[in-house]
């Protein structure tokens, strides 16, 4: 088990008696009543676009911003995600345009970052 007792930056953690390890695993997906986003990294502009659109697939807000922190708060305050899984998805997401940005790597949306695969 791992020694969290002592994590930089935090005050020190007490254990409870008994701590349940949970192996996770993936579950399926549920698609979320409110919606869905597109996530286009702007390689000009150094800023990641954020598309949300209704299931019936009308696009209603764009949300632009530098960082994720900006865009996933925008997001919450706007009320946009009602499922945990998606709020941890678009995070995901968000990292991976901005990473891609930085580094000037190639972006997919729902596939995995190819650090060897530059942006053309």
């Amino acid at each position: 088990m791992t020694d969290w007792t002592k994590v930089k930056g935090f005050k020190p953690i007490k254990r409870a008696k008994k701590i349940e390890v949970i192996r996770a695993k993936e579950s399926p997906w549920n698609q979320d009543p409110k919606g869905f986003f597109l996530v286009k990294p702007n390689y000009k502009s150094k800023a990641i676009h954020v598309g949300f659109c209704t299931n019936d697939n009308v696009l209603r807000y764009e949300i632009i911003g530098k960082r994720p922190q900006e865009i996933y708060h925008t997001i919450a305050k706007l009320g946009l995600i009602s499922l945990y899984e998606h709020a941890a998805y678009l995070g995901k997401e968000l990292k991976k345009a901005e990473l891609a940005i930085k580094h000037n790597l190639k972006y997919v949306q729902d596939e995995d970052i190819d650090f060897a695969k530059k942006k053309k």
